[in-house]
């Protein structure tokens, strides 16, 4: 979004909060909308702004799903009369590379049910990875990778 645009954005949405159509509002709203441009620039990117937020979006929606699979594959377990579970620690070779990224996805594997985050390597390139039933390890990798990694890479990185 070009900077005028968004500007001129900022004003509208100014005179609406007011609830006040005057010409010296929207000057002040426009006056506004510089200052907070101009000491925001640095951090706004105009290819990235929108695709990123609909990326973000994209991770809550993949993180919801995620969270109620394993929520019902949690509660499969508590409820069967025989529990048969392997519980065990699997090292997950993660492709994020920011600090953000990787912290957001071991955060994101420790609040799904039936996994939790236990360390990440120095190299920040492997999480471990405490899971309910380690009999099918990879498994549980692909659906990390599908489910969580791809939209946090997306939204993070």
């Amino acid at each position: 979004m070009p900077l005028a645009t968004l500007a001129l954005s900022i004003s509208v949405i100014w005179l609406l909060l007011r609830g006040d159509g005057s010409p010296g509002n929207f000057f002040v709203g426009l006056l506004l909308a510089v200052i907070l441009i101009y000491f925001l620039r640095r951090t706004y990117q105009q290819e990235r702004a929108f695709r990123r937020a609909g990326d973000i979006v994209n991770f809550i929606i993949h993180f919801t799903y995620e969270l109620i699979v394993a929520n019902i594959q949690v509660l499969k377990i508590v409820l069967s009369p025989q529990i048969n579970i392997r519980p065990g620690i699997i090292a997950y070779k993660t492709e994020c590379k920011t600090p953000l990224s990787i912290t957001v996805l071991a955060n994101s594997i420790t609040l799904t049910p039936g996994t939790l985050s236990v360390d990440i390597s120095e190299d920040q390139s492997t999480i471990f990875i405490h899971t309910l039933d380690i009999e099918h390890p990879d498994t549980v990798c692909d659906a990390i990778r599908r489910g969580l990694e791809e939209p946090v890479k997306g939204a993070f990185e």
